[in-house]
């Protein structure tokens, strides 16, 4: 996704903003401008990313200065909205057509929708419960 000498934190978190800037884009989160933004704050981040704030801060400056994502301020004790730039060498791809499974190998593999056999362990617990009492 980002090719260059960006530490893991950043690079989480740019999945992350990219993640959500899509959830952002079908909500209709867009400024006058016509950009998507994302609002979400430095403490929900390090939640979801399992780390600490600092650490995000450092990441959010670190993706900024590279001029990953652009931060405007709302005002006082508000979360700013996060807008994120793409770079001309990044394709986003979009999840593939039906029932694949993404971890196999194979191009096409259908993994969804497949029966799996029935467990009997419901029965057998109930019956094993009987032969207890």
């Amino acid at each position: 996704m980002l090719a260059g000498e960006y530490s893991i934190n950043a690079k989480l978190l740019y999945g992350l903003l990219l993640n959500r800037t899509t959830l952002s884009q079908k909500s209709g989160w867009v400024s006058e401008d016509g950009n998507v933004y994302v609002i979400y704050t430095i403490k929900q981040m390090a939640d979801d990313l399992d780390r600490s704030e600092r650490t995000v801060k450092t990441a959010l400056r670190e993706l900024e200065n590279a001029g990953l994502i652009t931060r405007v301020r709302q005002g006082w004790n508000q979360a700013n909205r996060i807008f994120l730039q793409i770079p001309d060498r990044v394709q986003i791809s979009s999840r593939p057509e039906g029932n694949t499974c993404p971890m196999d190998v194979q191009d096409s593999s259908p993994c969804m929708g497949q029966k799996l056999p029935t467990s009997n362990t419901d029965a057998e617990y109930k019956e094993h419960s009987k032969t207890d009492r």
